[in-house]
Parts: structure tokens; sequence; C-alpha cells
């Protein structure tokens, strides 16, 4: 596979790190042309040459990882799921009676 082939199938990653308050409006207007809205929202984009001069204009602001395929919000979400580190087991241990 050649790879430009490869590069349609890549995505890019994109997480905002830094806030856009005090910005050009030239860099507010790239954050909202890929997607982003709020601070640590992740969206995913397909690699094209638009994209890659999108993320130029903001790189100060991002974090960019390169991955296969997109996630989708629910296990975007279940990543971000807390784990309470203990677990609630139901059953006959509380029916038991001490004498």
């Amino acid at each position: 596979m050649s790879t430009a082939n490869a590069a349609k199938n890549m995505f890019y990653k994109i997480t905002q790190t830094r806030s856009t308050i005090g910005c050009h409006p030239r860099i507010r207007k790239n954050i909202e042309a890929l997607g982003l809205k709020r601070i640590n929202q992740i969206i995913y984009q397909k690699v094209s040459p638009s994209t890659a001069h999108r993320i130029s204009a903001v790189k100060e602001l991002v974090k960019i990882e390169l991955v296969d395929k997109p996630k989708t919000k629910e296990e975007l979400a279940a990543e971000r799921k807390f784990n309470p580190g203990f677990e609630i087991i139901k059953g006959d241990m509380l029916n038991k009676v001490y004498q």
C-alpha cells in the first residue's frame, strides 16, 4: 500500500489544550474550523493538506496524535468514566446472620 493510500485511512486526534482567550481572530477561526469549542475536547479529522495547514496555524493550542480509526462518543465517554476502586457484590453475603 502506498503512503498516499495509507494517509487517506489515517485520522488526526486533535485535543485542545489551551484557551483562545486573547488570541488573534484568525487563530480563533482556525480552532472553530477544526471543530473545537472548549479545552480538553477531542475531535477526529481525516489526514489532508487543508487539515494539516489549520493544525499548523494553531499548533501551540492543540495536541495532535495520528490514529488508525476515530473513536465514537460512547468510547470516549467510557475512557473518561471514573473507576471507583471497589465493587458492590450482591447476593448471599447480605442475608447472613452472625451468631
